[in-house]
């Protein structure tokens, strides 16, 4: 009452809609009624308010856009019998009367006004396509991981027979021991470790900071580049001050964005899970960890201080013929380990052998491994997100030269025709509609994995003469690029010859002599000899279980007069001829990389060229005409045949002398630009859709790579 009537002596009149401010009110900073029941109360204003309302309205604020009428809230408090029956109320207003008050006019119905469809963009196919594969590589991997877990529980059961703890089958049967429940539980601990991991990194590819996982390696050196990325020489920390093991691994960073532009996630996914595969595998380089954030991938794998074989064999120059049987003898059972779980490595070279701390050979660089499983398959991938433009209507028009293919009828019918190819086999044609994700999964893995390798990989120096005269490969033949080497290939059974001196024996004459004939009568397996009778068409034939290769493939080479004296089954335990000299577990004199720490993985094609004055800067001590070459040199982008071809030009300037020569060319290699490649995904060439589909595709391309090993 006495509210009202302080409003009513100061002949103030308010409408519902206004808004009264009473800065005297010793109520005014108190929550309202409203504020702390939630209750509205109805408005039932008297005649004589709405004459002195309407009259006194002009000096208060209102808002200026018209109210509507009471929202179904405000209808159902107002029309209740209480609101209407009863007298006016009393008003107990005891804040600051706002636009939003309930005592005023009801809020209005808000009319919805007819929205379009929503349309679909690349997001939504980027999107799909990245469920969809996870959900079946994921539950494909599962399948795997319990065949894996049962080969652990094996190997767990051999070992402690031959310790005599206990029998065999006590532990396959499940029979309650103490050792058998440590192992499950361990298996178990480990299992949940490996989802929780996996789920941090899946959130972790959506954000731009680094990944937690990489501060807990510190960067020592720098091992070695590539077009990949950067192998780095790590240390692994403790937040534990009783840790005193110092341990340290190569830490290989692989960019994204680059792998992405090449289509290279079938091989990168096929390079993780072979490493997983071989978990504990005395051949194989052991992974000891993976894992992702938004820019790289991580592979954590045991350093070996030795360096690769190359190097060893650069240092040596001439092995003796014993040693080099040795280190062929230690290749032979790494191949052989790669064969057994079915992976084809296709890039067999004395660089990717290292030299572990022992002396012995291990494997590595399985980034071009082949096993014809459709999770390593890149049609894979071009095939869900492909398939789904086709049904959302969305039209990829790529770059200038796509759009410029488009006007010839005959380029439309050939990208027609090899994408058609590319993605058919994966394209169930008579989908049930009650086909479980088991069903879809053992579909793929008879109708839908590889049946050859339709692409030119390793490096030329090594490769079969088969591969380079193959008629599909006659562009990658003519390629200036080591053409006298291809042609010496080819020309094997004319150019080889063994050197006068030193001596090689005949028995090592005869071996080499029948590795290097032709396919049909070269020294290898029975087996593949017997496969390649029964399928003469197959470009790679399979057995009848659907492999590419057998295991335990080398009977035949080992059975050669060359390797009578080894000890194939003890190999691993016999003493090499040579043993890595390190002062510390940081030495890496082994290796030929030098360069100081770089922190950055930046992609060669990002690269900011240098300014003239920054190059004149750099080469402040050398001539004028040298600076002049060389900011006229780094200014163009170069490929690798531009750059061959500039290499030339060096070499053909008489005025410059032969040091000057090597500093342009190794100045051009540090700081020139290389041409971009052009991304093989058509989407990824697009302008319109490459931005967008690159983002989604660096979050959410490699789920469930993360793992880490047994420690």
């Amino acid at each position: 009452k006495g509210f009202i009537r302080k409003l009513r002596s100061n002949d103030v009149k308010v409408s519902p809609s206004s808004t009264v401010v009473v800065s005297d009110s010793p109520l005014q900073h108190h929550k309202s009624f409203q504020d702390l029941t939630g209750v509205t109360e109805s408005d039932d204003s008297s005649e004589q308010d709405d004459i002195w309302s309407s009259n006194h309205s002009s000096r208060l604020a209102s808002p200026d856009d018209n109210l509507t009428g009471k929202t179904s809230i405000d209808s159902r408090i107002s029309g209740s019998p209480s609101a209407k029956g009863s007298p006016r109320r009393k008003l107990s207003r005891r804040s600051r009367w706002t636009r939003s008050s309930p005592e005023g006019a009801g809020l209005g119905t808000i009319e919805e006004t007819a929205t379009d469809k929503p349309k679909p963009t690349i997001l939504t196919v980027e999107k799909a396509a990245a469920a969809k594969i996870y959900l079946e590589t994921h539950f494909n991997e599962l399948c795997r991981e319990s065949q894996r877990r049962l080969v652990r529980c094996q190997k767990f059961a051999e070992q402690q027979v031959k310790e005599g703890l206990f029998y065999a089958p006590s532990l396959v049967s499940g029979n309650s021991t103490i050792n058998s429940s440590s192992f499950y539980y361990s298996e178990s601990c480990r299992l949940r470790d490996i989802r929780a991991l996996k789920s941090k990194c899946t959130i972790l590819a959506k954000q731009q900071n680094a990944s937690p996982f990489v501060s807990k390696y510190e960067p020592l050196k720098v091992l070695g580049k590539g077009s990949f990325g950067v192998v780095r020489l790590v240390r692994e920390k403790s937040n534990s001050p009783y840790n005193f093991s110092n341990q340290v691994y190569a830490m290989k960073v692989i960019r994204k964005s680059d792998m992405l532009r090449s289509s290279q996630e079938g091989h990168l996914r096929a390079e993780r899970d072979f490493l997983v595969s071989y978990e504990g595998s005395t051949w194989v380089v052991p992974l000891i960890a993976s894992f992702e954030d938004m820019s790289n991938l991580y592979l954590v794998m045991e350093y070996m201080p030795g360096g690769d074989f190359l190097g060893l064999l650069i240092r040596e120059n001439i092995l003796h013929e014993a040693v080099a049987c040795f280190y062929i003898a230690e290749m032979i059972l790494a191949v052989e380990e790669a064969h057994r779980l079915g992976f084809i490595h296709r890039d067999i070279k004395p660089d990717n052998f290292l030299i572990s701390s022992s002396g012995h050979l291990k494997i590595s660089d399985f980034g071009l491994a082949f096993d014809g499983q459709w999770p390593h398959d890149a049609s894979y991938y071009n095939y869900h997100r492909y398939s789904l433009l086709r049904k959302l209507n969305i039209d990829a028009k790529g770059d200038e030269k796509d759009q410029e293919d488009c006007k010839s009828v005959q380029a439309q019918v050939e990208r027609a025709q090899a994408l058609a190819a590319e993605v058919g086999r994966h394209d169930e044609q008579t989908p049930g509609s009650d086909r479980d994700l088991t069903a879809i999964l053992g579909w793929r893995s008879t109708r839908s994995n590889r049946s050859r390798a339709n692409s030119v990989v390793g490096t030329s120096q090594y490769m079969a003469p088969e591969v380079i005269q193959a008629q599909n490969f006659q562009t990658y033949y003519d390629d200036e690029g080591r053409k006298p080497t291809k042609q010496n290939i080819l020309a094997h059974k004319e150019k080889f010859r063994f050197p006068m001196r030193p001596l090689v024996s005949d028995r090592c004459k005869d071996l080499i002599y029948r590795l290097i004939q032709d396919k049909e009568v070269r020294l290898c397996s029975k087996r593949y000899q017997m496969l390649d009778k029964h399928q003469p068409g197959a470009a790679m034939p399979t057995d009848a279980y659907g492999r590419y290769v057998f295991p335990d493939d080398a009977e035949d080479i080992k059975a050669h007069r060359f390797f009578k004296s080894v000890p194939w089954d003890t190999l691993h335990n016999t003493a090499p001829p040579f043993v890595p000299h390190i002062n510390s577990l940081e030495d890496t004199h082994y290796f030929d990389e030098s360069e100081p720490l770089d922190d950055r993985v930046e992609s060669v094609a990002e690269k900011a060229g240098l300014t003239d004055d920054e190059v004149r800067w750099v080469l402040r001590e050398f001539r004028p005409s040298i600076q002049n070459v060389a900011i006229r040199m780094i200014h163009t982008p170069y490929d690798s045949g531009a750059l061959r071809s500039r290499d030339l030009e060096i070499d053909s300037m008489g005025a410059f002398l032969d040091e000057e020569k090597e500093l342009l060319k190794r100045f051009m290699r540090e700081y020139g630009r290389r041409v971009p490649k052009r991304p093989r995904d058509i989407i990824l060439r697009d302008d319109s859709m490459k931005g967008m589909a690159m983002e989604v595709r660096k979050q959410s391309a490699f789920m469930g790579y993360a793992w880490h090993s047994v420690r």
